[in-house]
């Protein structure tokens, strides 16, 4: 199993491009790498807030000045359908946004 810090290991301090999440995908243990908000700076589209997928978790994750990268959301991936792991994590990831509410339980 990939540990959750073991995944933003390779992140910079600072928000990441949305370039660079593509290129993460392009690894074999990355399924998924996308931006959950992004904003242009200087020509190029920058995410604090992603989702990182691998066959055996997902995560939600943060970019804060002064703490770097957190994981907000974990989301166990252990013999699950992959899509389901990806809808779980994206639902966790908006509900902490303004933009949508949270899902009721």
């Amino acid at each position: 199993m990939t540990a959750d810090g073991t995944l933003l290991e390779s992140f910079p301090d600072s928000p990441v491009t949305t370039a660079a999440l593509s290129d993460l995908e392009a690894s074999d243990a990355i399924r998924t790498a996308i931006p959950l908000i992004s904003e242009a700076h200087d020509g190029q589209e920058l995410s604090d807030r992603v989702v990182i997928q691998t066959d055996s978790v997902a995560v939600v994750a943060s970019y804060t000045d002064g703490e770097g990268w957190t994981v907000d959301h974990r989301i166990d991936g252990t013999d699950r359908d992959p899509s389901d792991v990806l809808e779980e994590a994206m639902v966790a990831g908006q509900g902490d946004s303004s933009l949508v509410d949270a899902p009721e339980e």
